[in-house]
């Protein structure tokens, strides 16, 4: 048996192989440096049970129904017109390349004509791994794939549960803690983005694996576009866990010479609870995934106009409201839809790329002059892969839109879909988008993509999901490229688009249209497990939410809103003067927090009520914490639990101060003498970790906002 070692900072992982594909011995805890592979090896030996094939070998990076694999291949394929028709075969290991972080495992199997590389880095700092596939179809007939798994994950058999997360249109990132059953459970999205219904991701664990506590294993598939993923218990005990696109018929022929990659699979370890392995999570994406523009910026406070005056755009109107804007310490204003060429609902007019005259006679220069008068940068919405019927674009050019033959096109919110992998399609966006930005010095770019794709074929009736998500992450490679220091916002209905891919091209996420800051808590919550809060878009909406007829004061919704990437959808020009102040407030807090919560090490505070929720952040020199706690319902109980500080310096010494307390905690409490709603009081991170913070009586919607300091740093 030859074996290889990769290690990070606290984790390992050991591959062993002889001539056939290797599997993974050992992703875990990082194992002793003196620790002999070949004994490790060995007490991985396998029984031989009766009644079973000969080799009852453990399942390999690419299990195959050529070795006897009785489970999901990681390749399902066939050439329809050959001698050999090749949908089953055997892989070799015909070199290894061996690079400090990582190995690519170069596989081949002749008699098929495919070479398969498979690919695995361990972040040495973030602890990491990512893994993929390459297959280039090296004979001399086509090849059609149906299925291509990223190199598969084989987990030990102590993972007994994981966590699903599903969702819909204001109610993405809902989890769903379940037993990993006997068979197969496949997850599917056929939509054409990521999805509000099936992010591309999911946590394997153990039934006592808590938030602090217990061993669990994270995935994560970068990908924009229909995706499927593959969990699956044998008879065996033995678990795999596929995933990869999932492919429309057709997507998958792959001509002589043509090869096929798979997106990158990201798998992280954590043997102490779910919120360690958010944390390595959230440190790669600092590092490896997103690319902000000016790396030291502050996120900037946003306002967005959608909720304020959704298609009146009368310049009094915007000029009011940036002015509000301004007062309240906003930073970034971003003129939403309804700014283009006969925009007034939302039946027309996507695809026509031009101010509209009437609204904006002397086009879009005079508001992002004034905008910017007021100190703040200008951003614009668009929806560049969508156009109406009524528009001047479609008129042109009907044949540049997605469908299917004779059929007809189905319509999502009154829109079809253009075909940007048609390079005349993509240069139009292109050249339009371009010209804006450049025109106006535009700042920023609210992207969004307001419909899922069906009867997705190109004008020769081919299905092109697969091929439409690779043009789109092509057009944004391209207009960063010409404007690097262009932000851009990913939003598709809210979350639809949310993913590591993506996310490699944008620097921020509209989480959800709903602005409910009580489904926003647990969406924000939901989002946590793979994503750090300086991509979580979060805002302070209306008193009325439109998505959930829900009224909620403006202190619990700022309260929501503060530990993200803040901003505010609502009309401040019709707030109360004490709603204002709050805004005012609530964003100069967030400025002088925001460091913590978009560098820190974030934890997820859960209690014995399951409706009050927290989250923290803590300084990554442990010099500070940020806590925000949130009563969403009723609470179980009269008198809350106490909060158990995580990640503190124990040795430390830290004072602990109230920020804020939403406007009816007071009402709540007869009395309240504890030092938290005094001058605070101090203790050290050992105590706080485990005595905790006793809170007030708290009605539901209602929250605290804590602010932890280490003494010797204030002093």
């Amino acid at each position: 048996m030859k074996t290889l070692r990769l290690d990070g900072s606290a984790t390992s992982l050991v591959f062993a192989w002889e001539t056939g594909i290797p599997i993974t011995v050992y992703h875990g805890k990082k194992l002793p440096q003196d620790i002999d592979l070949d004994v490790l090896v060995a007490i991985s030996e396998r029984p031989l049970p009766q009644a079973t094939l000969d080799d009852n070998a453990a399942i390999s990076l690419h299990p195959e129904i050529g070795r006897g694999f009785l489970g999901h291949p990681a390749l399902i394929a066939h050439r329809p017109s050959s001698a050999a028709p090749g949908w089953a075969g055997q892989f070799s290991v015909s070199r290894q390349e061996t690079r400090d972080c990582g190995v690519t495992f170069g596989l081949i199997d002749a008699e098929r004509g495919l070479m398969l590389d498979l690919v695995v880095e361990l972040d040495p700092e973030t602890d990491v791994a990512s893994f993929s596939a390459e297959l280039v179809n090296d004979g001399d007939t086509p090849i059609v794939i149906e299925w291509l798994s990223t190199p598969v994950v084989a987990p030990p058999q102590q993972f007994s549960q994981y966590l699903a997360f599903h969702g819909r249109w204001c109610a993405e990132f809902a989890i769903e803690r379940q037993a990993i059953p006997l068979g197969l459970t496949k997850r599917e999205n056929r939509r054409g983005r990521t999805s509000h219904e099936a992010f591309p991701g999911t946590i394997l664990l153990n039934a006592s694996t808590d938030e602090d506590s217990g061993q669990c294993l994270g995935l994560h598939l970068g990908w924009s576009g229909n995706h499927r993923m593959v969990l699956e218990r044998l008879a065996t005990g033995d678990v795999q866990l596929q995933m990869g696109v999932l492919l429309f018929s057709g997507e998958g022929t792959l001509a002589p010479g043509e090869r096929m990659t798979t997106p990158t699979l990201y798998v992280a370890h954590s043997d102490t609870g779910l919120n360690a392995l958010s944390q390595k999570f959230h440190a790669h994406v600092r590092k490896h995934i997103i690319r902000f523009p000016e790396p030291e910026k502050p996120r900037p406070v946003t306002v967005n106009t959608w909720e304020a005056i959704y298609f009146d755009h009368r310049h009094d109107r915007l000029t009011a409201l940036a002015d509000a804007a301004a007062d309240a310490g906003v930073e970034r204003f971003v003129l939403d839809d309804g700014w283009f060429r006969g925009r007034n609902d939302d039946t027309s007019s996507l695809g026509d790329w031009y101010p509209d005259p009437g609204k904006y006679p002397d086009g879009l220069q005079p508001i992002a002059d004034y905008v910017r008068a007021r100190g703040m940068e200008f951003g614009l919405w668009v929806e560049p892969e969508m156009v109406n019927q009524q528009s001047e674009l479609y008129q042109n050019h009907p044949d540049w839109v997605l469908g299917l033959g004779n059929y007809p096109r189905l319509t999502g919110r009154n829109q079809l879909v253009l075909d940007i992998a048609n390079p005349n399609v993509s240069e139009y966006l292109f050249e339009r988008l371009s010209s804006l930005v450049s025109a106006h010095d535009i700042a920023y770019l609210k992207w969004d993509m307001n419909r899922d794709l069906v009867l997705p074929g190109d004008s020769a009736g081919r299905a092109s999901i697969y091929r439409q998500t690779g043009a789109l992450y092509a057009l944004l490679d391209r207009l960063g490229a010409a404007f690097p220091k262009l932000e851009i916002e990913s939003c598709a209905s809210g979350g639809g688009r949310i993913d590591y891919e993506i996310l490699k091209r944008t620097h921020r996420f509209w989480t959800s249209d709903s602005n409910d800051s009580v489904e926003r808590a647990r969406i924000q919550t939901g989002f946590s497990y793979f994503l750090p809060p300086e991509v979580m878009g979060a805002h302070i909406g209306p008193a009325w939410s439109h998505t959930s007829g829900r009224g909620l004061h403006a202190g619990f919704r700022a309260l929501v809103a503060s530990y993200g990437h803040m901003g505010i959808e609502a009309d401040l020009t019709r707030m109360t003067d004490e709603d204002r102040v709050i805004m005012r407030e609530a964003i100069a807090r967030h400025k002088q927090d925001r460091h913590i919560w978009h560098t820190g090490r974030y934890y997820r505070i859960r209690t014995v009520d399951d409706s009050l929720i927290g989250a923290q952040s803590v300084a990554a020199d442990q010099s500070a914490a940020r806590l925000v706690l949130m009563q969403l319902d009723r609470p179980r109980s009269t008198v809350p639990p106490r909060i158990r500080v995580p990640g503190l310096d124990p040795d430390l010494m830290y004072r602990v101060r109230l920020e804020t307390k939403t406007e009816t905690v007071a009402t709540a409490n007869r009395r309240f003498d504890n030092p938290l709603y005094a001058d605070g009081f101090a203790l050290t991170g050992r105590a706080l970790g485990a005595v905790g913070i006793g809170l007030p009586a708290l009605y539901a919607q209602t929250g605290l906002a804590i602010a932890i300091d280490a003494v010797d740093a204030t002093a």
